[in-house]
């Protein structure tokens, strides 16, 4: 016997949205996801700014991760409808999340970008 559950999920999806492959891809995809927006928040405070190529390397990196942010909140925005079982609201509260964490990432390489005052200590 089968339950209506997944009686419904064969009914409304195709085999090849429940292939193993397409799990994977799925799982793979959340997970890079959660790197990109997690990635900031697990490097030591320290100073890394101590020559201005190290900052335009950061900067390089956060422009990196604003385009990499802005094409995945796309990818989700634009994706098939979700199923019935998911709020549909909730791919795009997702897509919100990921264009915040765009527009952070860009803030933040603009502001490596700009040339430090060299003698703000003696104000």
């Amino acid at each position: 016997m089968s339950d209506p559950a997944s009686a419904y999920i064969r009914r409304q999806f195709p085999p090849s949205y429940r292939s193993p492959a397409m799990l994977y891809m799925n799982i793979a995809v959340a997970l890079v996801a959660g790197l990109m927006l997690f990635e900031p928040f697990t490097r030591a405070p320290v100073s890394r700014f101590a020559t201005h190529r190290m900052r335009r390397i950061l900067a390089k990196r956060s422009y990196c991760q604003a385009a990499g942010a802005f094409f995945a909140a796309l990818l989700v925005a634009t994706s098939q409808p979700a199923p019935e079982r998911i709020n549909p609201l909730l791919p795009f509260a997702i897509a919100i999340v990921l264009l915040a964490a765009s527009v952070y990432w860009l803030v933040r390489g603009r502001l490596l970008l700009r040339q430090r005052r060299v003698f703000n200590a003696l104000h």
